[in-house]
């Protein structure tokens, strides 16, 4: 068996994760931690539980199990973001089920049909998006203009001339500019996220952009893996879904429309029922 031959078989056994099966494992971990925080820590809160000290182990091994889900949840968005032939389509989307969500979210969570001081993680989602577009939009025009600059310079030296020394400095003083621009995106939503408050805030946003450019350089999985975990040291248990991140194998199984609604309407519709329970039996 040739070298070659056999990098590929180690590579399949060991990238063997889809993003239908990342999806999966991101929602059922996601629902065991909000088990946790819209009931059990209901109950702890109340200050009427008498199994205290058992209660909060169980809530802390949920919410620890919980931390896998978002590290999977922000990959995918930039998966499809670089995937999806319709970006404002799936833009649409998000903005959608944010707005659905959140009366679900502040149900589950807060016992009201309106919090505002905490907003679901779709408002992190469509954030984050937001800035990986403007992102891509000064990507895209850094293209135009190195392309411009490397024919004119061709065209020059084709002439017999001398590419001028505005040529010279064009480039990294335009590079520059663009740099700047994507500091500038990147500062505006994390100061929405903290503004609006959204599910894990600043960091969710700068989770998304490092996956983002990641992506966009060709960086090496594991190195993204391990600065997104050290951005989010706070939340140690979150190494699960970072990695699990590795063993993705790059492929999308699609199974129609419905199939793919059903993960973005899982997140209101449990949302809503954890709501209904928790207004119904914990109301007091």
């Amino acid at each position: 068996v040739k070298s070659g031959e056999r990098g590929d078989r180690l590579k399949t056994r060991w990238k063997f994760l889809n993003s239908d099966m990342l999806k999966v494992i991101a929602i059922v971990t996601m629902v065991i931690d909000h088990i946790g925080a819209s009931f059990i820590e209901t109950v702890l809160l109340s200050g009427s539980a008498d199994n205290f000290q058992v209660l909060h182990e169980i809530d802390g091994v949920l919410r620890s199990i919980g931390r896998t889900a978002f590290p999977i949840f922000a990959f995918l968005l930039v998966e499809g973001f670089f995937h999806t032939r319709n970006r404002t389509g799936y833009l649409g989307r998000l903005v959608l089920f944010t707005a659905l969500s959140e009366i679900p979210f502040d149900l589950a969570f807060y016992g009201r049909l309106f919090y505002k001081d905490s907003q679901n993680v779709f408002w992190t989602l469509v954030i984050g998006f937001l800035v990986i577009e403007g992102f891509e939009s000064l990507y895209e025009k850094y293209e135009l203009r190195r392309k411009y600059i490397v024919e004119t310079r061709e065209w020059i030296n084709g002439t017999g001339g001398k590419s001028g020394i505005s040529l010279q400095w064009m480039a990294p003083v335009y590079t520059g500019f663009l740099i700047c621009l994507a500091a500038l995106f990147t500062f505006v939503g994390m100061t929405a996220a903290a503004f609006f408050r959204t599910d894990y805030n600043i960091y969710g946003v700068l989770l998304i952009v490092l996956f983002y450019i990641g992506r966009r350089a060709g960086i090496h999985p594991l190195l993204c893996c391990i600065g997104g975990y050290l951005l989010f040291l706070w939340e140690p248990y979150s190494i699960g879904g970072f990695l699990l991140i590795l063993f993705y194998n790059g492929e999308r199984k699609w199974r129609g429309r419905g199939f793919q609604y059903f993960f973005y309407l899982f997140y209101p519709v449990h949302l809503l029922i954890l709501g209904l329970i928790r207004v119904v039996f914990l109301a007091n």
